[in-house]
């Protein structure tokens, strides 16, 4: 800006300065030619008083000689024949008439004369000034006045130095001012013009200065506003922006955007593991750096059509959900991926559980609906077999209401519909209760029963009532599948992390492959023997889901032949026990 408005100030300048020369010079030259006129006349009038006396020929040549001879201007007396009387640098004796030189003509008429044309005489371009002497006759004495004409030049290109000098003094002088005043003018537009490219490097905090008034200062102005404007609007952006890449970096599902020509503009870092991507996927094509079979058939039919795509793909052991989805503010699609590996299990469980279900409640209701129509066909009658389809009847019923009770109950833990309400537990009565309604269990069998306490632990927090029937389940399982004569033996013991509940047996045991499993629903080792010894199937998925409700879990560990411990393990909540003023306790053993 400050070269354009130098350049434009400096050519006007020189314009206007050439103008005012060209224009001078001219003026300059005539006035050098009137003034050189003027002269030439004064020289021609100082002979009118001598040429009053009408000297003879020869003194009048000899008079004009001795007063012009050593000059430089050339006089010429010329009568009114056109006769040449006297000249002062040549013998007029042997020069033509002069009536018909154009000067001569003019003096004659108009009573002076001028012209310029080459000399014959002198061989040189002259300056011709010729005055009628007594104008009021026509044919009166003309004296001319020559002058040579680079005399004249002479003093015209003088006047001419003296005018360039002084422009050139002018034009310097111009210059410098021109370019302070160009740099005045375009300082504020210097600092706004910093300013912008400062924004667009995107430091904001520059404000242009003010000062100057008009269009220039309102500019300045409306940059600082603007600049002001784009600093909060980009902080609320980056705001924006941060919030939504810690949501999208927080999420467990894959997240990764690509423009119009299927390249990855972004991606979270979930979908590195979800989709097993084993390079820096931005700028490659989506499909190069996802290795899913029908990817880039989706993302280019979402591209091409602006529709939403759902795949299902395997992705090594996991299953994963991919929706394509146009962006509606740009010409891209974004893909989201989720792990659908255990929704799929769920779902196997929930089909298997139906189907479980099912199989565990038509057995005694098959059982009840055959010994009831026996019954309706006259077998009440028999005296003998009828009491034994009673009893029948009875037992599959209390079956059938025990399974639908602990569907209930493993309902109510599973939809959190029974809330935990922790208390303080007296360690020592906790399993005075278990004993006294485990124990008569274990002596029909001739089992050993029995339960220890850790000495340190006086109360743990847990809910009352859902322990008892986790740790009751628990015991009821051991006493069941031991064998006649074996041992069940309870512990209550204190962990790093809380309170540890064993129940151990000398039973059957569980093979290994089975020990991950035997906490499902409706899972059975043996089924024929879990169903005569009265098992619903249920126990153990109860006992697993009142630990997860504690912030626990139940482990097993066991050997076919050897029997099995289950553990119950309970978080923090412990209050120990004081240490007795008379001597350390024994764990109570019964």
């Amino acid at each position: 800006m400050f070269l354009r408005m130098f350049l434009t100030f400096l050519t006007l300048l020189v314009l206007a300065m050439a103008t005012i020369a060209v224009r001078a010079g001219r003026i300059t030259r005539v006035r050098v030619l009137d003034e050189t006129e003027l002269r030439l006349e004064a020289q021609a009038a100082a002979l009118q008083p001598y040429l009053a006396t009408q000297p003879a020929r020869d003194a009048l040549q000899d008079e004009v000689r001795a007063l012009f001879g050593r000059t430089g201007t050339r006089v010429t007396v010329i009568d009114a024949d056109g006769v040449v009387q006297a000249d002062s640098h040549q013998d007029p004796r042997v020069m033509d008439n002069h009536n018909l030189r154009p000067e001569v003509v003019q003096a004659r008429a108009a009573g002076s004369g001028r012209n310029f044309r080459y000399s014959d005489t002198l061989r040189v371009e002259m300056m011709y000034d010729a005055v009628l002497l007594d104008p009021a006759s026509p044919h009166g004495v003309v004296v001319r006045c020559a002058l040579p004409l680079h005399r004249v030049q002479d003093e015209v290109r003088a006047v001419y130095r003296e005018i360039a000098f002084a422009f050139l003094l002018i034009g310097l002088a111009g210059t410098g001012v021109t370019y302070l005043l160009s740099r005045w003018m375009t300082q504020p537009l210097r600092e706004i013009q910093a300013v912008a490219q400062a924004i667009t490097r995107g430091d904001l905090g520059q404000k242009a200065s003010v000062w100057a008034t008009g269009e220039v200062g309102d500019v300045g102005r409306a940059i600082n506003r603007m600049a002001d404007e784009l600093a909060a609007r980009l902080a609320s952006l980056t705001a924006a922006t941060s919030q939504l890449e810690a949501v999208i970096g927080s999420m467990q599902d894959a997240v990764v955007a690509v423009d119009g020509h299927g390249r990855v503009l972004h991606h979270n870092e979930s979908s590195v593991a979800l989709l097993d991507i084993r390079v820096d996927p931005t700028g490659l094509r989506v499909w190069e750096a996802i290795r899913l079979p029908g990817l880039q058939d989706a993302v280019g039919k979402v591209l091409r059509e602006r529709t939403t795509v759902r795949i299902l793909r395997e992705v090594g052991p996991r299953a994963v959900s991919v929706i394509v989805c146009p962006i509606s503010a740009s010409d891209g699609a974004v893909l989201v991926a989720h792990d659908v590996t255990e929704d799929r299990r769920y779902d196997s469980l929930r089909r298997e559980f139906v189907a479980n279900v099912s199989h565990e409640l038509r057995t005694p209701i098959s059982v009840i609906q055959g010994f009831v129509e026996t019954l309706k066909d006259g077998a009440w009658k028999d005296e003998q077999r009828a009491p034994e389809f009673l009893d029948a009847v009875h037992r599959h019923a209390r079956r059938l209401a025990a399974i639908v009770e602990d569907l209930l109950q493993l309902s109510r833990l599973e939809s959190a519909g029974q809330l935990v309400k922790p208390s303080w537990i007296d360690a020592g009565p906790f399993l005075d209760r278990i004993r006294d309604e485990f124990e008569p269990l274990a002596e029909r069998k001739q089992q050993n029963f029995s339960v220890d306490l850790d000495p340190e632990i006086e109360e743990f927090r847990a809910d009352p009532d859902l322990l008892e029937r986790a740790v009751g389940n628990l015991v009821d399982n051991a006493i069941k599948y031991t064998p006649d004569g074996g041992e069940v033996h309870v512990t209550v013991r204190s962990t790093r992390s809380g309170v540890a509940i064993e129940v151990a047996d000398t039973g059957i045991g569980i093979p290994e492959s089975d020990c991950t499993r035997v906490f499902e629903r409706f899972y059975r080792v043996d089924k024929s023997r879990s169903r005569e010894m009265g098992g619903t199937g249920l126990g153990l998925a109860i006992v697993k889901h009142i630990m997860q409700l504690h912030g626990g879990n139940v482990s097993v560990q066991s050997q076919v032949g050897s029997g099995s411990t289950f553990t119950v393990s309970l978080p923090r909540g412990i209050r120990p026990a004081e240490p007795a003023a008379d001597s350390a306790g024994s764990p109570p053993t019964t």
